[in-house]
């Protein structure tokens, strides 16, 4: 009895031994993700998945973003068992195509606000222009009748240097936005895009999948509104604005 099972033992501890040889083998790293095969030593699949990862459409990864598809990766190429390296790689390629599916919203959502400001600014432009030119009437009005009156006169020149400042800064803006022309404006973005493009990335990327695309647009149209006003602030000179609708008034 003792025999038999001392045999029963060994053979189950052989056939133990015989599975982690068999998933140590080579010839055992083999899956399909995506339609393609993926075969061969670890070396050779995680070289491939290497070559993925550096590919062009993976380029511009931001930062944090890159981060932890570099966490990833380096989980998956250390496991010396494939059905451990098998589920830990696909962890990865499911990590780097859903950054791919983010790319694409990201970049049409950020078209789709800067198609919308682009109508906007030049709708509002006139009334900016007008809110200015009332500002100012009124301050020459009260200089004229009660120049004495320098408090009134002082607050209501503030408000009118604040138009002013409105206005030139939209000025300024719509230049930049009438300047962009198709899909290519967040494909291949001037440096203010890339700029914005980077710095709301990562914040984005934890947006995906959990708030609606059109929740996105509406949070992208206030950051960037906000990210041209500030660059806008350092870049011109209200006293040199031109009107355009000067004649309009009169």
């Amino acid at each position: 009895m003792k025999s038999l099972l001392f045999f029963v033992t060994l053979f189950i501890s052989l056939h133990a031994y015989n599975q982690e040889l068999e998933d140590i083998s080579p010839n055992r790293y083999r899956f399909k993700y995506r339609s393609i095969v993926y075969k061969g030593s670890r070396m050779d699949i995680t070289d491939q998945l290497r070559k993925i990862k550096n590919s062009p459409k993976f380029s511009g990864i931001p930062e944090e973003i890159q981060t932890e598809l570099n966490k990833l990766f380096i989980d998956a190429k250390k496991q010396a068992f494939p059905r451990v390296y098998r589920k830990k790689a696909i962890l990865f390629l499911d990590a780097l195509y859903n950054y791919e599916e983010f790319v694409i919203m990201y970049n049409g959502a950020l078209y789709d606000v800067v198609e919308k400001l682009k109508r906007d600014m030049k709708r509002i432009d006139f009334k900016l222009e007008r809110q200015y030119i009332k500002a100012k009437t009124i301050v020459d009005r009260l200089k004229k009748k009660d120049p004495a009156n320098t408090k009134e006169i002082d607050s209501l020149n503030q408000e009118r240097q604040k138009s002013l400042i409105r206005l030139a800064s939209h000025r300024w803006m719509k230049k930049k936005f009438d300047g962009y022309k198709g899909i290519n404006v967040v494909e291949n973005p001037d440096e203010l895009i890339t700029e914005f493009k980077k710095a709301e990335a990562a914040y984005i990327y934890s947006l995906f999948g959990k708030k609606s695309v059109d929740e996105i647009k509406t949070y992208l149209e206030n950051e960037i509104i906000d990210f041209y006003y500030k660059k806008a602030i350092v870049e011109i000179d209200p006293e040199k604005l031109d009107l355009q609708y000067i004649n309009k008034y009169n």
